[in-house]
């Protein structure tokens, strides 16, 4: 009895140690990944090219500010469920103030509700045309820079 026992308290300490060190999938399957110190999903610097899924990397570990990718695309809406998508900035370091501000009709309000992160939603297009929109991202230790957002019909 006290070998099962022993048997059951490490398992389900590896299974707690598992899940702290796993992240979701930034593509949005739902698959877990290992995690990165600091920046998540950023911390190779390199944004996600996925239209139903997009994560923009902004890079603050040097004196100015870049992003990746540059520009993003993104669909209306999801290929799969037809809801408007979700679009992420993450700052590499995982910290920071991040702000993001981007022109009126491309997304909704754009959140940023905790260091390193801001999110906001598609608005799905009626009239079925791509439309280009100018943002600016900054930080509390760096200055504007004005990347941009690509918003295509979706399939």
């Amino acid at each position: 009895m006290f070998r099962s026992l022993m048997v059951l308290g490490i398992t389900i300490a590896l299974c707690g140690c598992a899940a702290q060190t796993a992240a979701p999938d930034p593509a949005g399957t739902g698959a877990l990944q290992p995690s990165r110190a600091g920046g998540g999903p950023c911390a190779s610097k390199r944004g996600v090219e996925n239209r139903n899924a997009p994560i923009v990397c902004v890079d603050d570990t040097g004196s100015t500010l870049t992003v990746h990718p540059d520009p993003i695309r993104m669909h209306d809406v999801g290929q799969n469920d037809r809801l408007p998508v979700m679009l992420q900035w993450h700052t590499v370091s995982g910290r920071n103030d991040l702000r993001v501000e981007i022109e009126p009709g491309c997304v909704t309000e754009v959140k940023c509700e905790r260091p390193g992160h801001c999110s906001a939603r598609s608005m799905p297009r009626a009239d079925k045309t791509e439309k280009r929109c100018k943002y600016d991202v900054w930080t509390d230790r760096h200055p504007r820079l004005d990347p941009d957002v690509i918003i295509t019909p979706c399939c």
